[in-house]
């Protein structure tokens, strides 16, 4: 599956971990997964709409095991865009669609180490592009949003200065059916991937690239 870094980031340029509302609807409120695992189907307004279609499933056991005990990660706000024309050159379908998941280290202190959020975005850069090799109607693009994280501190000089990786997602068709069919994929390519690289966290690839 082709994956690749991109430069853009969230409109709101510096974003802080936890949220409370967002500028542009104040209706949506951070909600911390961890402790309320029994909301991720009630509070992704974007997925609700959609729940008909087989990906919706796909998308929500992604964040509610990367929100459970078993991962060292957890996510931080997602969003989706339904079915639309395609206009990207590069992949021959008509319609696309895509989501957007954010995503950031348990351990909070290690969002604001450069080197850390690096190695994680190369590892899943690394595993989504190596494997999944036949499937050409999916993609998946990762960036860096600058964050505040608030327990930490909210000043320059309180170490509290960090990022987070923006998962961004895309699925490709013919038509409606096809489309959402891809996105499936393209969510337990991402899934897999993911589990893959929270084991090399547990065994501590991670803190050897300080050694």
């Amino acid at each position: 599956m082709d994956a690749f870094i991109s430069k853009q980031t969230d409109s709101s340029a510096l974003r802080s971990h936890p949220w409370t509302t967002m500028e542009s609807d104040q209706s949506n409120v951070y909600v911390d997964f961890k402790k309320s695992p029994k909301l991720i189907r009630s509070a992704i307004e974007d997925l609700i709409p959609l729940k008909k279609w087989s990906f919706v499933d796909t998308f929500y056991e992604l964040i509610v095991w990367i929100n459970s005990p078993q991962a060292l990660l957890e996510s931080n706000d997602c969003s989706f865009n339904v079915v639309e024309d395609n206009h990207d050159a590069q992949y021959p379908y008509a319609k696309k669609c895509s989501g957007r998941l954010m995503i950031l280290f348990r351990d909070v202190a290690e969002n604001c180490q450069q080197r850390s959020v690096d190695w994680l975005m190369q590892e899943i850069l690394q595993s989504v592009a190596t494997t999944k090799l036949g499937f050409k109607a999916g993609a998946i693009a990762l960036s860096q949003n600058p964050t505040c994280y608030l327990a930490l501190g909210d000043q320059p000089n309180t170490g509290g200065m960090g990022q987070q990786l923006v998962l961004t997602f895309f699925a490709y068709g013919k038509n409606e059916r096809r489309c959402y069919e891809s996105m499936q994929q393209v969510l337990e390519h991402a899934h897999s991937c993911l589990v893959k690289v929270n084991k090399k966290i547990s065994t501590g690839e991670l803190d050897a690239i300080y050694n």
